[in-house]
């Protein structure tokens, strides 16, 4: 039973790290087929066997969109990782700010890759309005985009619980937010300033469209890919950036051991990579 189990995990795994590039230790093979065996039952697929083919030869991959939304942890929260999002707002940005001027431009292209339910790309906007309001006169340009679907339409409506706002200072809940209840409701003004979209960081494609990107947000994303997959986002990732272009990862990841193509910088408040 206990051979067969890790055989159907493995090939189910196997077909997802394909078409996704998410990669599932086998340490997540209960957690795994937890969030499997419910939606098979919504299926009505009796084996194994036959969800893979269902899987295998959806042409749309709308299953495996389905799928993981079910194996994806959306768990966030506003100015998650304080000490990181103090870097940005008084050294990142400040930074970019120097190099845009001196170059004559007036535009910022950040792009939170695994946005999940939006919080992370909504702070970046909170931060810029409220530390920055000489940016109003320039372009400013916020994407999200994440592999579950579900996620993302959270993110488009912009309504939270106190949860996710556990970390949020009280001037940004007065001033961005409108009390609903037991809600909270992001204002227009934040909310127009990010868009959202659907995104696999493994497909060509969909990281094509982010071209000179000033600063990229990926954190506890990459825990869901193997070496092999981290090594193809990197890669995506530095060709999608500018020069001095800033990637900011989880605090307990790092590209130890996997890319050695940015430069490991340490900030007053965090670690950054950069690309020179």
């Amino acid at each position: 039973m206990e051979q067969q189990e890790q055989y159907d995990f493995e090939l189910l795994r196997d077909l997802i790290w394909e078409k996704s590039g998410m990669y599932f230790e086998s340490t997540k093979r209960q957690f795994f087929f937890r969030r499997l065996t419910a939606r098979m039952n919504l299926l009505g697929c009796q084996q194994i066997k036959d969800y893979y083919r269902l899987l295998r030869y959806d042409r749309s991959d709308a299953e495996l969109a389905e799928l993981l939304n079910l194996l994806t942890t959306t768990e966030t929260y506003f100015f998650r990782n304080a000490p990181q999002i103090r870097s940005f707002e008084e050294e990142i940005i400040p930074a970019l700010i120097k190099q845009k001027q001196a170059a004559g431009q007036a535009h910022l292209q950040i792009w939170s890759a695994g946005c999940s339910s939006g919080e992370e790309a909504y702070t970046i906007a909170m931060q810029l309005l409220e530390m920055y309001p000489s940016l109003d006169r320039w372009k400013i340009s916020i994407v999200g985009t994440d592999v579950n679907t579900q996620v993302l339409s959270k993110a488009r409506e912009g309504v939270y619980t106190s949860r996710s706002l556990r970390d949020t200072p009280d001037k940004y809940i007065q001033k961005y937010f409108t009390r609903d209840g037991e809600y909270y409701r992001l204002n227009d003004r934040v909310k127009k300033m990010v868009n959202f979209r659907y995104g696999n960081l493994m497909e060509q494609r969909d990281a094509s469209l982010f071209q000179n990107v000033d600063c990229i947000f990926c954190r506890n994303v990459l825990i869901y890919f193997n070496v092999d997959s981290c090594k193809k986002v990197i890669n995506i990732f530095y060709d999608s950036l500018m020069k001095g272009g800033y990637l900011l990862l989880g605090h307990s990841e790092s590209l130890y051991r996997i890319s050695q193509i940015f430069k490991l910088v340490k900030l007053q408040h965090s670690l950054v990579y950069y690309k020179e």
